[in-house]
């Protein structure tokens, strides 16, 4: 296969997947498609940065020769990702304060110890959050969409680079 074709087959792959990303990342900013979150400042800082919109997303469709700068884009959507998966969302929970209270406040309730078993692995916990409703499966979900559109884009962008290193050497 040519380095045209090449880059011309790897050029359609990525549109989608930059449209998808984007389009998960600004998801995440209205939780069940409710804006009150947003507008209430209730939504995990992971989300607000739309690492999908920049990082998977704008970088994506640029040039070719922006490759590169896609690679790390991705990346750092990759990173911010994951830490917003790890964190958990930003919610509205009960807590129990050490004087034995209760109250609602908004948080992040999955900080967890080291001695505490992931929330990822313990769906039950997942209610926890009582507001934004379904806010821990939104957010996983979302979350693990862009780490899988920026993985892709990694491996796909490298590809890129090296067609165009190698057509540029060899011709083609």
């Amino acid at each position: 296969m040519g380095a045209g074709r090449c880059a011309r087959l790897l050029g359609v792959s990525l549109v989608p997947l930059a449209l998808v990303s984007m389009a998960a990342s600004v998801a995440l900013l209205f939780p069940n498609g409710d804006a009150r979150y947003i507008v209430d400042g209730h939504i995990t800082w992971w989300a607000t940065i739309q690492a999908g919109v920049w990082g998977s997303g704008v970088l994506m469709l640029s040039s070719v020769f922006y490759s590169l700068l896609a690679i790390i884009g991705s990346v750092a959507c990759f990173i911010i990702s994951i830490f917003g998966m790890a964190k958990g969302p930003l919610c509205l929970f009960s807590a129990t304060l050490p004087n034995k209270s209760h109250v609602h406040q908004w948080d992040y309730p999955f900080i967890e110890k080291i001695s505490e078993i992931n929330y990822l692995y313990d769906p039950m916990r997942w209610r926890t959050c009582e507001e934004p409703k379904n806010i821990v499966l939104w957010n996983i979900v979302l979350f693990s969409i862009l780490v899988a559109i920026s993985c892709l884009e990694v491996l796909l962008c490298s590809i890129q680079i090296i067609n165009g290193l190698l057509g540029c050497i060899i011709g083609g």
